[in-house]
């Protein structure tokens, strides 16, 4: 039995090294950089403001967008790519920095769960 959990622990640990979860910046690059060191999102209405909100409003813009490729097509194949996406605009519009980061974290363990594994999969 402890043979079996040690043996367990080692292919664990190999698919956590081989598959090592991505940060934003891995994810939107884009994004992620324009986002770093904002402790608020743009002042509303601001130029800033005005250039991200076209962007965070358009599915193939935003950083669930950027992340599929700038593809809306995510609206379609991941329901809840879809609701991040929408969560996104909604927090970024009522500038809520703090719903704004959960969600960021929401999308980044999405994403690592459900689309990073399958990326490694379709390359090899």
């Amino acid at each position: 039995m402890v043979q079996k959990q040690v043996a367990f622990e080692k292919m664990k640990e190999a698919y956590r090294q081989h598959y090592s979860l991505l940060a934003l910046n891995d994810i939107s690059p884009k994004w992620s950089k324009r986002l770093e060191n904002q402790q608020q999102l743009p002042f509303p209405m601001s130029l800033r403001w005005l250039r991200w909100l076209l962007e965070i409003t358009n599915a193939a813009k935003c950083i669930v967008g950027e992340a599929h490729g700038f593809s809306s097509s995510y609206t379609n194949c991941c329901r809840e790519c879809g609701r991040i996406g929408d969560r996104f605009s909604l927090y970024f519009i009522l500038s809520s920095h703090t719903k704004f980061e959960e969600n960021k974290q929401r999308f980044i363990e999405h994403w690592n769960e459900k689309h990073h594994t399958r990326r490694y999969h379709n390359t090899s």
